[in-house]
């Protein structure tokens, strides 16, 4: 048998496998128990997160002769069989990138009122349905509004803002978010005991993180990984594969920096930029690490979106140490610097000059009140004071004013 990767291999064929879309789930599912399926469906999303598994599951659905009390297709009778084997034939998936002109939908509209060959409906799935020219939307609209009654189209986009309002207006709406980090990583290692791949929690916590909410491309990373590191993924063999810093150099620098120690915080640079990683993804990384320190302060369980546990406990614990008005001005230095890269020549030198910069805040931050002056042989009578508050010591209320005193 020809091997399969691991997004097709366990792609959900019923609603009870969709991970990370429990509200659109329970309503298909309520649609499919009650009867109440509607004529057209737009399904909108990030890249990977189910749009076109939860259609194929839908018109998987409709058509079961036996579906179950959940919504669920049952996936034994003869026309479930078809589907799971991909010979179904009430079930035409249009790529609209390659099939976006208006010769192609005047054929689907004219091919669709013929009756289904087999199954209650004939489901039209349309991905990348931004796709389509101007002149092709018009075309739809007629069939779109007003289809034959076995007929069943579901158009799913990454960008629902190039969807004519003629076209929104005409189908129900489900917005896909982006998966959980935690969902994935339980996903991944569901998969791996599977593929019998001995893997680290926090090695899939990593790349779960990586896939920035997407299943599709945690899958595709995960077996690259899997055969790179030959079954053994643990946590430092992904971040070597990677190529991407872990969290505790991130923490060796921002500790030198939060101790004005410029001399360090370049040298660390200058090791990382000749072991070959990018400055930008530096600057970057330093960036959400300082933003996850601020979140380990103000809301600690925002911390399970990004991080494996091992590394929550260390910012909660670690954040304390570093001051509001230190993380606020780093970040927003390390925004500035950010911007001079995207037009700087050299931007290994722009990132030098954030870092130093932020080294120089503590100093510029400094609360503590100037020493007493020595007391003259013959001091005046102190002036009477208008107020009896205590002086208190002045910090910088913005940006400038920290980099004018520093």
């Amino acid at each position: 048998m020809p091997h399969q990767v691991s997004a097709r291999k366990y792609r959900p064929g019923t609603f009870s496998e969709v991970i990370g879309q429990p509200f659109i789930v329970q309503t298909l599912r309520n649609a499919i128990k009650h009867a109440k399926i509607a004529h057209a469906y737009l399904f909108f999303g990030p890249r990977g997160v189910g749009k076109t598994t939860c259609a194929r599951i839908l018109a998987k659905a409709v058509n079961c002769e036996n579906p179950t009390s959940e919504g669920d297709p049952c996936g034994s009778c003869s026309s479930c069989s078809r589907f799971t084997a991909g010979k179904a034939l009430n079930l035409i998936e249009i790529d609209a990138a390659s099939h976006n002109s208006v010769e192609d939908i005047r054929l689907l509209t004219d091919q669709v009122y013929l009756t289904p060959p087999e199954g209650k409906y004939k489901v039209y799935i349309i991905d990348e349905a931004h796709m389509l020219s101007t002149a092709a939307f018009n075309a739809f609209l007629k069939t779109l509004e007003e289809p034959p009654p076995h007929a069943l189209f579901i158009l799913a986009t990454t960008e629902k803002q190039k969807i004519p309002a003629t076209i929104l207006s005409r189908c129900q709406r489900f917005d896909f978010r982006r998966i959980p980090t935690e969902d994935i990583a339980r996903q991944l290692s569901y998969i791996a005991q599977q593929e019998n791949v001995h893997a680290e929690p926090d090695a899939l916590f990593f790349i779960a993180a990586k896939a920035e909410g997407g299943l599709r491309d945690a899958l595709s990373l995960f077996d690259q990984l899997a055969s790179r590191t030959a079954g053994e993924l643990t946590y430092t063999a992904v971040v070597q594969a990677l190529e991407t810093l872990d969290y505790d150099a991130y923490f060796e620098l921002s500790t030198a920096l939060q101790r004005w120690d410029g001399e360090k915080a370049v040298q660390l640079l200058h090791s990382y930029l000749s072991a070959g990683y990018d400055s930008t993804t530096l600057l970057q990384g330093l960036l959400e690490h300082f933003r996850l320190l601020l979140l380990a302060r103000y809301h600690p369980a925002a911390l399970s979106e990004n991080l494996p546990p091992h590394y929550r406990n260390r910012y909660e614990t670690e954040c304390q140490t570093y001051s509001e008005a230190f993380l606020l001005h780093a970040i927003d230095l390390l925004l500035e610097g950010e911007k001079r890269q995207l037009y700087s020549r050299a931007p290994d030198i722009a990132l030098e000059a954030t870092l130093l910069k932020i080294a120089l805040l503590p100093l510029a931050l400094r609360t503590e009140s100037p020493p007493p002056s020595p007391t003259p042989p013959n001091p005046s009578p102190p002036k009477e004071s208008t107020t009896t508050s205590p002086k208190r010591p002045q910090i910088p209320r913005s940006l400038e004013e920290a980099k004018k005193k520093s």
